[in-house]
């Protein structure tokens, strides 16, 4: 067996293990409500994909990025950014109430809630977001925003339609680590309580 040499500035690419984005999380009442529409909708649409389970269900914020390992100074970066929005913000009500496919590459399609006025809480709390992060010095923030919930991935296309309405209290806003690739829950970085 040979050894390859590598040259200087061929280096191989770093695993990607981790991913850290800010989100929202349904409350229990949700949960259970997010459950129970999600088996009624496969079954509608003869799904077969395998539902979010429930330490995994959100609304993504702003997505941070994926790393080789934990961006410990980003991290810290992202929590002062997210203090300061959210002792600005007072706790509000969202509402989705449609579900769709988001059409968004050819295979294993997310199947998610959106919403119209009932989640425009969200989109104002991404904009604070994004801009309270990109003073602090983190970039990537896209300035387009569609607030949903994924409650499968699947082949199935479905079209816009009603559905629920699933509706909470955001409360907070959390800052949140997933291990790409693996089906672990999700690990909270950090919770700042809405306290404008």
């Amino acid at each position: 067996m040979t050894q390859q040499t590598l040259l200087p500035g061929f280096e191989p690419e770093p695993e990607l293990t981790d991913r850290i984005f800010f989100a929202v999380l349904p409350d229990a009442g949700a949960i259970a409500r997010i459950n129970t529409l999600t088996a009624e909708l496969k079954a509608a649409h003869g799904m077969r994909g395998r539902a979010i389970a429930d330490t995994r269900l959100h609304a993504t914020l702003c997505n941070l990025g994926d790393f080789p390992a934990m961006p410990d100074s980003l991290v810290a970066r992202a929590g002062q950014a997210a203090a300061s929005v959210a002792g600005a913000t007072a706790p509000f009500a969202v509402s989705f109430d449609t579900a769709q496919t988001f059409i968004n590459r050819a295979r294993n399609r997310p199947f998610v809630l959106t919403g119209g006025d009932g989640v425009c809480g969200l989109g104002s709390l991404y904009k604070s977001l994004a801009m309270a992060l990109l003073k602090a010095g983190v970039h990537g923030n896209p300035p387009s925003y569609t607030p949903h919930l994924t409650l499968l991935y699947d082949d199935v296309t479905a079209p816009p339609q009603a559905a629920g309405p699933i509706e909470w209290t955001v409360r907070e806003l959390v800052l949140v680590h997933s291990h790409i690739g693996q089906n672990l829950p999700y690990t909270a970085l950090g919770r700042w309580s809405l306290q404008g």
